[in-house]
């Protein structure tokens, strides 16, 4: 009988090294979304010409990832990509190598150069809207394999299509559903925490003002993964406005099940006033579901 997958535990042991991250993308891969298959990832040969191009040797972590998934746009490249070979950006003035970006070029994430001889580098991630004394990114997550545990979960949360910005998240009872999308007040944030087991990935620095102090937090459940990013926002005008925020929300909260029953209990089972928004034109009002 296979090995039942254990979101929660398999997480943590994912995070304790490459070796590990490496095992969990792949149960995670076979039991969230589609096993591996050899041709999800980039050839030896296709990386030795990215390399032979760059003038350097990638990192163990990042070929070994490229040569994991790094083809497999459901695990890399649904809603933010992870650069494919030919596409590495290298950064003479700040001494970067840039690897995985958000799709409108919101932030980008890096290696060091004088870190690429380490096996797990640790990576950064950009920082904009004027910290120009962050120029040079802020510390993202330690080990670049732990990086990419966080990259596959995070790009899970987009599985349904045409769930993204300025999309619509499906409704209850889509066929198929395996995604929540909801917003907490500021009061309401705390009890994700005692509803959710936290992951073990530490909170991250997200895109935005405050970019070196907010953060991303991550939670599992029964057959579910949580994430809250929180908002950035501070005026009282832009917390109003936004044409598909609940008003004065400060968080966005993404849930994904590993199946649809799983969606559909977790919902169930949370504050209806944390899903009951709807989508409306810029400059009308907000419109609370029935």
């Amino acid at each position: 009988m296979p090995k039942r997958f254990d979101l929660s535990a398999e997480l943590a042991d994912g995070l304790r090294d490459r070796g590990h991250a490496w095992g969990f993308i792949h149960g995670f891969a076979e039991t969230w979304q589609a096993p591996l298959r050899d041709e999800d990832g980039y050839s030896d040969a296709e990386l030795n010409a990215a390399e032979a191009h760059l003038g350097f040797t990638l990192p163990v972590a990042l070929r070994e990832a490229y040569m994991l998934f790094g083809k497999r746009a459901d695990l890399c490249g649904t809603m933010n990509f992870l650069q494919p070979p030919d596409g590495l950006y290298v950064d003479e003035e700040a001494g970067l190598l840039m690897y995985h970006a958000e799709n409108q070029g919101v932030w980008e994430r890096y290696i060091r150069l004088a870190d690429l001889d380490r096996e797990d580098p640790p990576t950064l991630h950009s920082c904009e809207e004027g910290h120009e004394e962050h120029g040079g990114g802020v510390p993202w997550i330690e080990r670049l394999s732990a990086a990419f545990v966080e990259m596959v979960l995070y790009e899970s949360l987009f599985t349904d299509d045409g769930f993204g910005w300025p999309g619509r998240p499906p409704e209850k009872g889509t066929p198929g559903r395996l995604t929540l999308y909801g917003e907490l007040l500021e009061q309401e944030i705390p009890e994700v925490g005692r509803r959710f087991a936290a992951s073990g990935l530490p909170f991250l620095p997200v895109e935005g003002p405050e970019c070196p102090t907010w953060k991303a937090r991550w939670f599992t459940g029964q057959d579910v993964i949580v994430c809250i990013e929180p908002f950035t926002r501070s005026d009282e005008h832009e917390l109003r406005r936004e044409s598909w925020d609940r008003p004065w929300s400060r968080a966005c909260l993404q849930i994904r099940g590993r199946t649809p029953e799983a969606i559909d209990a977790v919902e169930d089972s949370l504050p209806k006033e944390w899903f009951q928004w709807e989508w409306h034109e810029p400059g009308t009002p907000y419109r609370q579901k029935p």
